[in-house]
């Protein structure tokens, strides 16, 4: 390998490491906008959960909010899942040390 093909090589992991963080970095945002979603959910599932303390009045008009926090978990799960695929060493990627 030419002194050129190993600086060729080396540019190219560089922007492979790049582009990963690029992405990492994206969906860690997203998680922080789903996480912030969700915190909006449980302030209504306490406000109505309160209202209806109030009245004596049971849990089931919570269970949309209820549902949409679960959906919220679910796509966090999944983009922690991409997160680490994106973060795993790939057999071409020598080992850190």
């Amino acid at each position: 390998m030419s002194f050129f093909d190993k600086v060729k090589s080396g540019f190219d992991k560089a922007a492979e490491g790049v582009s990963d963080f690029a992405e990492t970095t994206r969906l860690k945002l997203e998680v922080s906008k789903l996480n912030d979603r969700k915190t909006a959910a449980f302030a209504e599932i306490g406000r109505q959960l309160y209202a209806l303390r109030a009245q004596g009045r049971g849990l089931a008009e919570v269970e949309e909010q209820c549902k949409a926090v679960d959906g919220i978990d679910q796509e966090i799960k999944k983009i922690g899942e991409q997160i680490a695929k994106i973060n795993e060493p790939t057999a071409t990627t020598p080992p850190a040390g």
